[in-house]
């Protein structure tokens, strides 16, 4: 039996920090941002908004460009 389950032990001080690009804070919340969807493309045929989840800097509110989705022409939806 080849068990591919390995454990990876890793030392979180060799890690890079993620900050917020305007301000340099660390702490992060969720947020969204809201699609429009037509009836049209709409799974049940009903207009609605499809959430996509995202992080906003906790101090100044700042999203980061790594964390907008790309739409998909790879061009950032914000």
């Amino acid at each position: 039996m080849n068990n591919n389950n390995q454990q990876i032990n890793i030392n979180p001080d060799d890690l890079t920090d993620v900050v917020c690009e305007e301000c340099g804070c660390q702490v992060f919340e969720p947020a969204f941002l809201f699609k429009k969807i037509s009836a049209v493309l709409s799974p049940n045929g009903k207009a609605s908004m499809i959430p996509l989840n995202i992080f906003k800097c906790s101090d100044c509110g700042h999203i980061n460009k790594e964390f907008i989705p790309n739409n998909k022409d790879g061009k950032k939806v914000l």
